[in-house]
């Protein structure tokens, strides 16, 4: 087994004398904590999201939220403990916010229900299938058919293996993409 060591530069102070400054308000130590710890967590982070600008907030808010609670923190205690919990906290509550906002997308692309008759809902239901619909106009022919057999004209996937003369593996297959394709798309519009 391979072992890694890391060494910190000469006079770098330890953790637990940064964390003393920067109760202090010593600004240059929290720099260098955040240098010493920012990359690890940002590796921590885009280890369970995947995705850049997520695992980037994440890190960000956990020193943002260091720095303002730095009145109270407690110098016998790990900082490096501290930050990787704070992070796991935060990746966490992003996994969640994920997954609920892919569930609503998954059950809208499913299932799209009309709007109540308030006007924002109204307006908000018509932007978002407008969006949808362009996004279906720029899939790949054959996804956005199947797309429109399967979610639009209700036909099962066995039955547009049959009309398109594919498999039904092959079908599946596209659905998830086409599927895919539209959830990024909408992730990174206005709509959440």
């Amino acid at each position: 087994m391979k072992r890694t060591f890391i060494f910190k530069k000469q006079n770098e102070p330890d953790d637990s004398l940064l964390v003393q400054r920067i109760r202090d308000d010593h600004v240059d130590s929290f720099e260098l904590l955040y240098h010493r710890y920012m990359r690890k967590l940002y590796y921590f982070s885009f280890n369970y999201l995947k995705i850049k600008e997520e695992a980037e907030e994440i890190v960000q808010t956990v020193f943002i939220n260091l720095w303002e609670h730095r009145k109270s923190l407690d110098d016998s205690l790990s900082i490096k403990s501290y930050l990787y919990k704070s992070t796991t906290n935060a990746v966490y509550n992003q996994l969640k916010r994920n997954a609920l906002r892919n569930k609503w997308v998954e059950q809208k692309l499913l299932k799209p229900e009309p709007a109540s008759n308030e006007t924002f809902e109204q307006i908000y239901y018509h932007d978002l299938e407008q969006t949808i619909d362009q996004i279906i106009a720029k899939l790949p022919p054959q996804q956005r058919k199947i797309y429109i057999l399967s979610r639009i004209e209700g036909l099962s996937y066995e039955e547009i293996s049959k009309q398109l003369d594919l498999s039904v593996r092959t079908v599946e297959n596209q659905m998830y993409r086409a599927l895919k394709v539209i959830k990024e798309q909408l992730a990174t519009d206005i709509y959440f």
